[in-house]
């Protein structure tokens, strides 16, 4: 849900930060549209608390960014696809990541030494 001090912001960027933001949120969205559509995957992919995930992953389904399905007939296990909506991001958050590969660059992982 967008935050309600952003809906009527001026600008778009904002009202966008206010619905998707967060950085589980955008990092949870690139997941799927990158091929990652399970919970299991996303965990172990993503590095991020169990309810964590389960919270971005309610609130994606609920804003028309995902869609929860059944992996299979009579499943208890879902996949979370991204939807027309969300797909009309893919090419800005290739875009994103693109910057972030050249300008951010990632630190050394300290040895536990």
């Amino acid at each position: 849900m967008i935050r309600s001090s952003m809906r009527t912001h001026p600008s778009g960027f904002a009202r966008a930060m206010g619905e998707i933001g967060d950085g589980w949120m955008l990092l949870t969205l690139w997941s799927s549209l990158n091929g990652i559509t399970r919970f299991e995957e996303m965990l172990q992919e993503l590095g991020v608390a169990r309810n964590i995930l389960a919270d971005r992953l309610r609130r994606l389904v609920e804003i028309g960014m995902l869609e929860r399905r059944p992996v299979g007939p009579n499943s208890k296990r879902y996949e979370y696809v991204p939807t027309a909506r969300a797909l009309t991001l893919h090419e800005p958050l290739r875009q994103f990541e693109t910057w972030g590969e050249r300008e951010c660059p990632r630190e050394p992982e300290l040895s536990g030494t």
